[in-house]
């Protein structure tokens, strides 16, 4: 009999243990999932899913007045490239030209600064005709006829060139810092969503790759990169700040 009632008992309490879990469960005071709270600089503005409030950002400019501030835009232009998937035009096997009348590949096709102007559209801003409008005025400083024996502008093909968009964000927009650095917080809030950031990939010293840092981030704060490179052969948005070589970092606005 006695038996009997510590098996009841044991009953007993493990049903009200099981009732208070429940109860914890639902009021929210505990949680099996593995919640993010980021020890950075970016801790006030980043939620739990660890994506950026793009309206908080500290960018006043709208180029094209939709009520969205230039780094939203741009950033919102990267993301339907992702959407996209556009495939590397230099991928082993492609049989795709690149060269294009009126500049733009088609959508399932793009190198990794169709990526930026495609973008930059969202925003306002075409590319195509402020590079070319940009190589115009100020020839010499471009690389068109050391690289490519031109002598004349071609607005279908200079802008999409990595060499001269490069050029054209050092000379037209505002240049920011290389050196990044996850665990310095005065570093980390130098890196907005929307900035242009170059890359040498293979680590050879020349400026191979260029992508735009978006709303996204990994546990440790680090903005991830939506870009187009021959590895993996199409659009993604990857954390490359810490692995690869950074040779420029830019915000362009109006």
């Amino acid at each position: 009999m006695a038996k009997s009632y510590r098996g009841t008992y044991l009953i007993i309490i493990m049903l009200i243990l099981f009732v208070t879990f429940i109860v914890i469960l639902s009021t929210g005071q505990y949680s099996f999932r593995d919640t993010f709270e980021p020890e950075t600089a970016l801790s006030g503005i980043l939620p739990r899913y660890r994506l950026l409030e793009l309206d908080e950002i500290d960018v006043k400019t709208d180029f094209n007045k939709n009520g969205n501030n230039d780094s939203k835009d741009i950033v919102l232009g990267a993301r339907k490239q992702l959407e996209i998937k556009s495939k590397n035009i230099f991928i082993e096997g492609s049989q795709e030209p690149n060269y294009y009348k009126d500049g733009d590949p088609p959508d399932e096709w793009a190198l990794n600064t169709d990526i930026i102007a495609r973008a930059f559209k969202e925003a306002g801003y075409d590319l195509r005709i402020l590079i070319n409008e940009d190589i115009k005025e100020n020839f010499d400083q471009y690389p068109l006829q050391k690289l490519w024996n031109q002598r004349v502008t071609d607005i279908d093909i200079d802008y999409r060139r990595i060499q001269n968009m490069e050029i054209f964000f050092q000379r037209n927009a505002i240049s920011l810092i290389t050196d990044f650095n996850s665990t310095d917080l005065k570093n980390l809030e130098k890196w907005f969503p929307g900035d242009v950031v170059f890359f040498d990939m293979n680590k050879d010293g020349y400026t191979d790759n260029v992508g735009i840092i978006t709303n996204n981030t990994t546990r440790n704060g680090t903005p991830k990169i939506i870009y187009n490179y021959i590895e993996p052969g199409y659009t993604v948005e990857e954390n490359i700040l810490e692995s690869k070589i950074i040779t420029g970092h830019y915000r362009f606005s109006e």
